[in-house]
């Protein structure tokens, strides 16, 4: 996975810096020719997939979440990244702000009614011009399942001024 991975930041570098053919070109000379990358978009609106026989890579928004993820989703995610490896799967999402606590207590309640184990934990602490950032984690106690959710800025956003956005992820192990 790590070096799909590095592949991965190497594109996404590239995608932004030069061509999409160069990209693509160098990419997958440097999976070993075994890769299908492919990079839609331009400036802010970028989406790259890389597939290779290690597994599959895409961020950007818009796409979809990987069947391997079992863990539901409340509606309205707009996906942003997905990374899968054999059946093992992680996927990071948006929403806006303002549905944080609604997110939060969808997760409590599917936790609580999974019949499995979760531990969970929230902090909050300052972040600049009198803001708070909050943090919530469920973790399953019995297998390797994670759902994190934070108060973050959009992908497409300037990184100044308030946070807009609540980010989950998502990551599940293979047979979860």
């Amino acid at each position: 996975m790590r070096p799909l991975v590095l592949i991965f930041v190497l594109a996404l570098t590239l995608a932004a810096c030069s061509g999409e053919q160069i990209s693509e070109q160098i990419a997958e000379e440097a999976i070993g020719g075994n890769a299908n990358v492919e990079i839609e978009g331009e400036g802010d609106d970028v989406t790259i997939n890389i597939e290779s026989d290690e597994g599959s890579i895409s961020i950007g928004s818009g796409g979809d979440v990987p069947n391997e993820i079992t863990v539901p989703l409340p509606d309205g995610a707009v996906v942003v990244s997905s990374v899968v490896v054999g059946n093992g799967a992680s996927v990071g999402v948006e929403y806006p702000t303002d549905r944080y606590d609604e997110i939060a207590a969808f997760y409590d309640s599917w936790t609580s009614g999974s019949g499995g184990t979760w531990l969970t934990s929230e902090s909050a602490f300052p972040h600049g011009d009198g803001q708070t950032v909050r943090n919530m984690t469920w973790q399953a106690e019995e297998s390797v399942m994670t759902v994190i959710l934070r108060d973050c800025y959009s992908l497409d956003g300037t990184f100044e001024g308030p946070l807009d956005t609540a980010c989950l992820s998502i990551s599940q192990a293979p047979g979860n």
